[in-house]
């Protein structure tokens, strides 16, 4: 009797959990664990990667059901949906940091690690050891971060458009005015500190619960889930690669702007395309087949 994949799956972790605990009080002679699983990458954004992406054991693929199917990051494909975002009226620091993820493809806890000696939006300067003249900032893994925030990923330098320099200018004016006004000496070096709460936490890091709160309002404004700060993210790769609004982007430069260490980890960008690919190849046959006739 054949049995559904569904139920076929849970029969297989149920042995599996019997063969981890057998061999974790080593009553197995053979490596069959080892032989049963293998580590696998999950990237940032997918429901098992979470924020930042996680390596753990799972089934070898034989062992896996061929319905499981691989989650491909979510990002948003509505055009009016990405033009609403782009014209929502938001404070002047939510605008800047929507503008930023947007723009840049930074993960959210690269954004609320930034310090404000990392933007460089007046150009480099040579005695500090920075070369670029266009406006960029430094992505930096090592910052002491008041906020938990985690800046996972490789040390990068982002170019940014002159609209962003223009919304971090209108932040950078009110966050003096705000805290200024409430006594509050502006002393964090987080690019990205409170502004609109009570005054014990004012001039503090942003935290990524704010974040998140900020991406639910968007979504409610806009009438669009945004489900989370990293499908911005998600967004600003898609788009680039499949070259929406702009010229396709080449793969290993995408890499490159979104610090990923393996290309495999951007590729996921490209799961769609490669099966719409695959269909236009099939739907070309070189010599295609006739019609059938009825016999007569």
């Amino acid at each position: 009797m054949t049995r559904a994949a569904s139920t076929v799956q849970l029969w297989v972790i149920a042995v599996r959990s019997f063969y981890e605990w057998a061999d974790a009080h080593e009553l197995l002679e053979t490596d069959l664990i080892a032989r049963m699983t293998q580590l696998k990458y999950f990237p940032p954004g997918t429901r098992a990667g979470g924020e930042f992406g996680v390596t753990r054991r799972v089934l070898v693929d034989s062992l896996r059901s061929v319905t499981e199917t691989e989650a491909t990051p979510r990002w948003i494909a509505d055009a009016d949906a990405r033009t609403a975002l782009t014209h929502l009226e938001l404070g002047t620091r939510d605008r800047f940091l929507v503008d930023l993820l947007s723009t840049t493809g930074i993960r959210v806890g690269e954004a609320l690690s930034l310090f404000v000696a990392d933007l460089h939006f007046g150009g480099g300067s040579r005695q500090l050891g920075c070369h670029h003249v266009d406006p960029h900032f430094h992505v930096r893994v090592g910052n002491s971060v008041e906020n938990r925030a985690r800046a996972k990923g490789r040390p990068r330098t982002l170019f940014v458009h002159r609209d962003v320099v223009e919304a971090y200018i209108d932040y950078a004016l009110e966050r003096r005015e705000i805290l200024s006004a409430a006594s509050v000496r502006d002393s964090s070096p987080h690019v990205f500190v409170n502004v609109r709460s009570e005054p014990r936490w004012l001039g503090r890091a942003m935290s990524y619960q704010s974040v998140k709160r900020l991406m639910d309002r968007c979504s409610r404004a806009i009438g669009h889930d945004l489900s989370g700060p990293h499908m911005l993210r998600h967004t600003f790769a898609t788009r680039l690669l499949r070259g929406i609004d702009c010229d396709p982007v080449p793969i290993d430069v995408v890499q490159s702007l979104l610090g990923h260490a393996s290309i495999t980890s951007t590729r996921i960008y490209t799961h769609d395309v490669e099966t719409a690919m695959k269909a236009a190849t099939s739907a070309l046959a070189p010599r295609p087949t006739p019609p059938m006739t009825a016999s007569r």
